[in-house]
């Protein structure tokens, strides 16, 4: 997935959210999605300002467009993606990556985050030399968090990085390493992220998917059948019901499949002629594997489901 950042470098300077928040001169800001709008603690690392006190005595760096980038550590999150849209949670080891677009966040009470300000112009120069794409504007974030063991790392590095900022020994060489490194690794963790729009619309067409496959629960739906549906590649598809369900395609039409059997074996109101009926009436032609399938879902064989249905009225 490609990494999006703005091509328009006209954009007036806009402080970003926990820069401004920081600025505040003691006065607290209030949210406007309630809650606590304000993180219990904030390690900052301005990677602009870095640039402009080294550009004073060395070769001019011309920072451009601020990112910031805000690393949840912990506690949690909520971002709200838009108008009448539903916030979307952020747990530790989640980067939201933005602009001038500020988002509306609040936080839980015990969160803790880092808030790294990045020029426009490394970030650019570290998505040409990964090979990603410089798209439209819009606020990032990475949809699975990444593991404690690189959170740690990326931790380390901005620890690093602001020791030695604080120190005042930093010269323009050693400066760009360590820019550019924070960028590739922050870009690295978003490089499978999409829009928030993009994730707000995914969640719409997996309920789409998942309406569908209800209405046809009885019948053989393939994959391929799925992708035409829902306008996409079979990997697209695929991607989908990885993020949506944490299964395939297959799985999860197979376990809706399966929670019907169970439904109908075990409602009083249903007519059952047998276990095997109701299985080849949902497309399990293999008894076999079915039973296995069965039990490994519901801890009992479908025979006992029957046996143990309540009595009809």
């Amino acid at each position: 997935m490609p990494i999006d950042l703005s091509s328009n470098s006209q954009r007036p300077h806009a402080p970003a959210p926990i820069a401004a928040i920081e600025r505040a001169a003691g006065r607290e800001p209030v949210s406007q999605l309630g809650g606590v709008s304000r993180p219990a603690s904030v390690q900052h690392l301005d990677l602009c300002r870095l640039a402009a006190e080294i550009a004073s005595d060395e070769a001019p760096l011309n920072a451009g467009e601020q990112y910031e980038a805000l690393v949840l550590v912990s506690g949690r999150a909520f971002l709200r993606t838009g108008e009448g849209e539903a916030e979307i949670e952020l747990e530790p080891g989640q980067i939201l990556l933005g602009t001038s677009a500020v988002p509306e966040l609040r936080y839980s009470s015990d969160s803790e985050l880092w808030s790294v300000l990045v020029p426009e112009s490394i970030l650019r120069e570290a998505c040409s030399e990964c090979g990603w794409l410089q798209l439209a504007e819009c606020v990032r974030f990475n949809r699975s968090p990444c593991s404690r063991d690189e959170l740690d790392h990326l931790i380390t590095l901005l620890r690093l990085v602001a020791s030695e900022g604080a120190s005042g020994a930093v010269r323009a060489q050693l400066f760009m390493h360590y820019a550019h490194a924070i960028a590739n690794k922050l870009l690295f963790t978003l490089q499978r992220n999409q829009p928030t729009s993009q994730i707000c619309g995914q969640v719409r067409l997996f309920e789409r998917l998942e309406r569908h496959i209800e209405a046809r629960i009885k019948q053989d739906i393939s994959v391929e059948q799925l992708a035409q549906f829902a306008g996409l590649s079979q990997r697209s598809l695929y991607q989908v019901f990885k993020d949506q369900a944490r299964m395939s395609p297959r799985s999860y039409i197979r376990r809706k499949k399966l929670e019907h059997v169970y439904a109908t074996l075990m409602d009083p109101a249903v007519r059952v002629a047998s276990v095997t009926a109701v299985a080849l009436d949902y497309g399990f032609t293999h008894l076999g594997r079915f039973a296995e399938l069965y039990k490994s879902s519901f801890g009992v064989l479908p025979s006992e489901s029957l046996k143990a249905r309540p009595p009809g009225k």
